[in-house]
């Protein structure tokens, strides 16, 4: 399916509101005998920022994942949690309300999933930090691992913000996104709820914003047990937003390790291999989509 950026902007986001927005959408193509194409996640640029949302109190291999995903709180976890399991915030709950609405049209390309809101819990709080020791306990994580010789700063974020519309990587007032940073060799360790649909953002020092407020670098982007498409998953590297803008992005990989070994690549060249990168606004099927079940992603911040 490709759509051109008006259709994306008046669909998804309404012509109205944004009349010079340029849009990028990503599709990834289901491995499943339906092969029925899906949105993945969706880039903006040139869109102000939205009024403030209402403010709320080699890797080593992977870790053994057999244990299944419950859920965690949004703050840092306890370095010394022996690997206890710390439920999210919103679990238990009825699912935020936002993520059972579509919508009017395109519905797939803006669909809301979990916004970490239920239970009265703050937007965001489905994507927490974690410690190694406590990566077996949770289904859907996310190794961020430093392999530059420089600081850099990560910023994680649904896709979708509290408002329900898309500005999760937008500097909006209220609307706190998962920041940590990492030393040159060092890694960190990001749990997801099922059915989110996040970006992670990455620059040396510190991400930097476009005009209009939204976070660029370079984007991990991944999709975790989609409800809209049969609970699989996928993940890709994607310097769009920095590239619109002429910004400087670092290089990303991100990778399901195995045998079968799937990857996503960006080099700060602008090279990219299954990624996306200036001039595929509107292609679909790049990137890697997994089949229902546990997902560990390896990814390598600032790759060369």
């Amino acid at each position: 399916m490709h759509l051109t950026s008006l259709i994306l902007l008046t669909g998804a986001l309404g012509a109205a509101a944004h009349p010079s927005a340029h849009a990028h959408q990503k599709f990834h193509r289901r491995t499943d005998p339906s092969n029925v194409p899906h949105v993945k996640a969706v880039h903006h640029h040139d869109i102000p920022a939205p009024p403030p949302a209402p403010s709320s109190s080699p890797a080593p291999p992977p870790p053994d994942l057999s244990v299944a995903s419950k859920g965690v709180a949004n703050t840092p976890a306890d370095s010394d949690s022996n690997g206890v399991y710390v439920p999210f915030c919103a679990e238990g709950g009825a699912p935020s309300a936002a993520s059972k609405n579509k919508r009017v049209t395109l519905a797939q390309i803006g669909y809301v999933g979990e916004l970490g809101l239920g239970n009265g819990c703050p937007w965001n709080s489905n994507i927490i930090l974690i410690s190694a020791s406590q990566v077996p306990k949770y289904k859907y994580v996310q190794e961020y691992k430093n392999v530059a010789s420089e600081s850099y700063q990560v910023r994680c974020a649904n896709k979708m913000g509290a408002d329900g519309t898309l500005t999760g990587q937008f500097d909006v007032p209220g609307q706190n996104q998962l920041v940590f940073t990492l030393a040159p060799g060092e890694s960190k360790y990001v749990a997801a709820m099922r059915n989110t649909q996040l970006a992670c953002a990455f620059a040396p020092g510190s991400v930097p914003k476009t005009q209009h407020g939204q976070f660029a670098g370079n984007w991990l982007e991944a999709d975790f047990e989609n409800t809209s498409n049969n609970g699989w998953s996928g993940a890709d590297c994607s310097s769009l937003v920095a590239q619109a803008y002429g910004m400087p992005f670092p290089g990303c990989r991100v990778c399901e390790p195995g045998s079968d070994r799937k990857c996503s690549t960006i080099w700060s060249t602008g090279q990219a291999e299954n990624a996306y990168v200036k001039g595929m606004e509107a292609d679909d099927g790049v990137g890697f989509n997994l089949p229902p079940g546990k997902v560990f992603l390896q990814v390598e911040v600032g790759f060369a």
